[in-house]
């Protein structure tokens, strides 16, 4: 019996085919399950308030990728370009993929700022 980290992973895998991804947007998946700078397992929070109709759990491929460049402070325009990428690829609506990451530009830019502002 495999486990729920491992179903999730094959669930994850097998989208690739199932969405016809590109072998750039393969790798960035990849590298987010497979780094040693955090746990996608534990670590990721889905796309954080927002539901995916058509993905079964919280591991939504774009947004484990979003989270993984999020926790490595990674997430500004480059990461904000491969979240708009990914959710088009899984078939999110343009505008609505272009909403959430316009969104998560913002507040990136803006966590950032205010980040720096509070270190000495």
């Amino acid at each position: 019996m495999k486990t729920m980290r491992e179903r999730e992973r094959l669930r994850i895998e097998k989208s690739f085919m199932v969405f016809d991804l590109t072998a750039e947007q393969k790798e960035w998946i990849l590298e987010a399950l497979d780094s040693k700078e955090w746990d996608w397992f534990e670590d990721c929070d889905g796309c954080t308030g927002v539901s995916e109709l058509h993905w079964p759990t919280k591991y939504f491929p774009p947004c484990l990728r979003h989270d993984f460049d999020w926790m490595r402070g990674d997430g500004g325009w480059d990461g904000s370009k491969r979240f708009y990428e990914l959710q088009r690829a899984y078939g999110v609506p343009v505008w609505r993929s272009a909403l959430r990451s316009g969104a998560v530009t913002v507040v990136w830019y803006g966590f950032s700022r205010w980040e720096k502002r509070i270190k000495p």
